[in-house]
């Protein structure tokens, strides 16, 4: 499975790993087990690293935005951000506000962390793009 998540003891989040090739239904059945893991949505901060797959299509990303309306009340409160490559000349993933969910790209793994928990780990040095959906 090109998809795998895991959580660790010592860190207040789920993380996720995606590798090509991977499906849509792959990264779905993670999400789900990840999302199982938080007792309650606030709770649930999603590293999701992608610097090992090539960028999501225009397809992937509007089943990714689906599944995000889908699971709307239950990803209400919880981040994600999402983990890019560094200068291989794609653009970033765009950034989503879907409701109360908010999810964004980084290529920085610093930056990632602290702002999915800048009460544990302060705040972060750049900033990320952001688009707000319906």
């Amino acid at each position: 499975m090109a998809v795998t998540w895991f959580a660790l003891p010592d860190r207040p989040r789920v993380e996720l790993m995606v590798i090509d090739p991977y499906t849509f239904r792959e990264w779905e059945d993670a999400m789900l087990a990840a999302m199982d893991r938080a007792a309650l949505p606030e709770d649930l901060l999603i590293l999701i690293d992608r610097r090992n797959a090539a960028p999501p299509t225009n397809g992937f990303v509007k089943c990714m935005v689906d599944f995000f309306r889908v699971h709307e009340e239950r990803l209400a409160g919880a981040r994600a951000a999402v983990l890019v490559s560094k200068g291989d000349g794609t653009e970033p993933i765009f950034d989503l506000r879907v409701g109360r969910f908010r999810i964004r790209s980084f290529d920085d793994a610093r930056d990632a962390v602290h702002w999915l928990d800048p009460d544990r780990y302060g705040e972060m040095t750049s900033t990320g793009r952001e688009l707000t959906t319906m």
